[in-house]
């Protein structure tokens, strides 16, 4: 039978990792929305990362970046997040490559690459022919970290002639949507949603699901779920993808979240109890900003 996580309608806040550490001996962080913005390292990382060190605590990043975790990695690396702060690494790129190297061979090679270059690292290595949209394509791979407004109606367009040929998708980023500086961006789990609407079938890699959490438990040595604790930003991914997966998890207020429950710059308790009521699934702490 899988742990059960210690979750709550009305979970508490607390004011930093802190306040819970001695409780656990492993984390799981998320990366957009806890450790940086997509920019810049949020003001509490670094303390808290050393921190967590200190203690011995051991970490797991987990991202639903669709870049490997060399690319990821490198960001943090140049935004000035050292990996000598943090144990090991996943993302739902990472994932999507390993799939992409044992793929099926009803999948095929013709590959319409929806993405930007900086995460066509994806593909690097890989017996896939790229082609320019859906008409010559065997298969989909979407991969966006984050579409400009006026990208979106061409994307639907070509997506409804992709589900009229009945082309598979690969997503390889579940997020919906993500924070880059203070500009929320649609991101590849919204138009694979899209996807399936209009009849598409569309296979994840990334959270929620459970591979993600079993490569991160592995690499973590396989620690008493009890003691094992996920923070991330997001009720769709991190909070959902922890519960599943039977683990304690923070619901980190600074993130995508962030506009819905503020008044006049301030966390508004009607608003976030009324964001809390709406979820189907709930943390086992709530805190705002990462921050030791």
């Amino acid at each position: 039978m899988a742990q059960q996580s210690t979750r709550s309608d009305n979970p508490p806040l607390i004011n930093g990792v802190h306040e819970i550490a001695e409780r656990y001996d492993a984390f799981i962080l998320d990366i957009f929305g806890v450790i940086h913005d997509g920019i810049r390292p949020f003001p509490g990382t670094i303390k808290c990362l050393q921190a967590m060190k200190e203690m011995g605590k051991a970490t797991c990043l987990l991202s639903n970046s669709p870049r490997r975790v060399s690319g990821a990695v490198s960001q943090m690396e140049m935004m000035g997040i050292s990996s000598s702060l943090f144990d090991h690494a996943v993302t739902s790129g990472e994932a999507t490559y390993q799939a992409l190297k044992n793929r099926d061979e009803a999948l095929g090679n013709d590959c319409w690459f929806i993405g930007t270059g900086v995460v066509s690292e994806i593909m690097d290595g890989l017996d896939l022919n790229l082609v320019d949209g859906p008409e010559d394509a065997s298969f989909i791979l979407n991969s966006i970290p984050g579409t400009e407004t006026s990208a979106v109606e061409i994307l639907k367009q070509q997506l409804r002639a992709a589900a009229g040929k009945g082309l598979p998708m690969i997503c390889a980023n579940p997020d919906l949507v993500v924070n880059i500086g203070s500009t929320q961006h649609e991101c590849a789990g919204t138009f694979a949603k899209y996807y399936e609407e209009l009849g598409g079938h569309v296979i994840y890699h990334g959270k929620p699901y459970e591979p993600v959490y079993e490569m991160c438990y592995e690499l973590l040595e396989k620690p008493e779920k009890s003691k094992l604790c996920a923070i991330g930003d997001s009720f769709h991914t991190d909070i959902t993808g922890a519960n599943r997966f039977g683990i304690d998890s923070v619901m980190n207020l600074v993130g995508i979240h962030w506009d819905e429950i503020v008044t006049n710059g301030d966390i508004d308790p009607r608003k976030m109890h009324a964001m809390l009521s709406a979820q189907s699934t709930h943390p086992t702490y709530m805190m705002s900003g990462f921050d030791w």
